[in-house]
């Protein structure tokens, strides 16, 4: 990975996690032991395993099967945060993550990032509830 892809994944990140700091109202951080530690991008988010991909243009599945791997690494629900330029970001989560009543063990939904935050709202709400 050259320098110029390495810093604009890392201001990706800081971008991501700045909104999502916003969205949550709590300081969502970057993972930055994760080059050397491996893990997903974000981690503080409680139960979720957040990776960040911030491209020029298209979508790769080996990042879902980043995201899902190392959710499994970490015992927590995958989020797959990623944004081509010019675009707003977009989340893949599994459809049982989103609606525990939907289980479908490898079905997969894309939404906005404002409504990856509701969803993680509401998981934190029903957690303490």
């Amino acid at each position: 990975m050259s320098v110029s892809q390495r810093n604009k994944g890392q201001r990706g990140e800081r971008e991501l996690f700045g909104i999502l700091s916003d969205l949550l109202g709590t300081c969502v951080r970057r993972n930055v032991d994760q080059a050397r530690n491996g893990g997903a991008d974000g981690l503080d988010v409680p139960g979720w395993a957040i990776e960040c991909k911030r491209v020029e243009s298209g979508f790769r599945e080996a990042w879902w099967v980043q995201a899902v791997n190392q959710s499994v690494e970490t015992d927590r629900r995958p989020a797959l945060a990623y944004r081509a330029s010019r675009q707003p970001w977009r989340v893949r989560m599994f459809l049982h993550d989103c609606n525990p009543g939907m289980y479908c063990s490898h079905a997969w939904v894309e939404m906005t990032l404002e409504t990856f935050a509701f969803v993680v709202r509401e998981s934190l709400e029903t957690k303490t509830a």
